[in-house]
């Protein structure tokens, strides 16, 4: 069983420059929030940061803050074990269940042997995506 909830992301657009990551970074954490995920990318002169927070209506406000589009939306985020495996038998419940993903990004905490992988998973209904994990 892969323990999962629902949260929500926030989707900060910049214009592309060097030091957006500081930029963004620094208005978060002016305002006393954590980040807890980030996946960032450049495209077509715009940078797009897809975010976790401790408290996603306090970086809202400092993103719209800089003049920067924010979006919020729900993803699924699911924590599976740091093992050979773990992610094939992820996707094999998703796809039985035919859900389509937007994207899906994460990391693996290696400090304790029981830290597993940390996944964020869009898609278009994250209540059925939560079930078939589950």
């Amino acid at each position: 069983m892969t323990k999962c909830a629902k949260e929500k992301q926030l989707i900060v657009t910049t214009r592309d420059k060097v030091g957006m990551l500081s930029e963004v970074t620094s208005a978060i954490a002016g305002v006393g929030v954590n980040i807890t995920a980030v996946c960032a990318y450049s495209m077509e002169g715009k940078a797009i940061f897809m975010l976790l927070a401790s408290d996603v209506q306090k970086a809202q406000t400092a993103a719209v803050s800089n003049g920067w589009t924010v979006e919020v939306c729900d993803v699924v985020v699911a924590e599976v074990p740091d093992k050979v495996g773990a992610a094939k038998e992820m996707a094999d419940k998703i796809k039985a269940k035919n859900i389509n993903i937007s994207y899906i990004y994460g990391s693996v905490c290696s400090c304790r042997e029981e830290c597993g992988s940390r996944l964020v998973i869009k898609s278009s209904d994250s209540d059925a995506l939560i079930a078939a994990l589950k």
